[in-house]
């Protein structure tokens, strides 16, 4: 039971704050009311256990977030161009995409990495398959459609790069593992 608890711990404590953070004031009774509420919670809907056999590799993953914050501006500029310019609304897409990790942690970080530059939007995420399918704002032609395929798989490389394990860097063609 104490084992159980304590890898709840960092879920109960993110709770905790998020009730004080409802209550809006900190007190000793809040905190408390807080801690029983995660305990709660985190024992009728348990989180499910997510396996992950890589390492965090500081540089990559400084690439990795450089390169979100850079592909989110110039994205929020094209959509806003789309959404003031005078010719009408681009021709929209639906594109798969077909991944090269089966780890379900990765496959859901790339997704959700994807999905937040605007212009594309995660449709479904099959984790056995390890397809994703994206609406894309602008699919108009079919070099916008393979860029933006194109784009998902560079970022799929850099999360494999920034959190992988060494068969899934080789697997990716990421490089060798270290």
């Amino acid at each position: 039971m104490i084992a159980a608890t304590a890898t709840r711990l960092p879920a109960i404590a993110v709770l905790t704050v998020v009730w004080a953070l409802l209550w809006g004031a900190v007190t000793p009774l809040i905190v408390v009311g807080g801690v029983l509420v995660g305990l709660l919670v985190t024992t009728v809907f348990p989180f499910p256990q997510v396996e992950w056999t890589g390492r965090l590799r500081p540089w990559p993953a400084l690439v990795l977030v450089a390169t979100f914050l850079v592909e989110l501006l110039v994205a929020s500029v094209q959509v806003a161009w789309i959404a003031v310019r005078p010719a009408g609304p681009p021709r929209s897409a639906v594109v798969r995409v077909d991944l090269a990790t089966r780890s379900e942690l990765l496959l859901t970080i790339t997704a959700e990495l994807i999905s937040l530059v605007p212009g594309s939007l995660l449709i479904e995420l099959d984790t056995d398959g390890g397809r994703i399918w994206l609406h894309l704002l602008d699919g108009s032609t079919p070099e916008k459609i393979g860029r933006a395929r194109a784009k998902a798989l560079a970022q799929e490389r850099r999360v494999i790069a920034a959190l992988g394990s060494p068969a899934e860097l080789v697997a990716c063609h990421v490089g060798e593992p270290s």
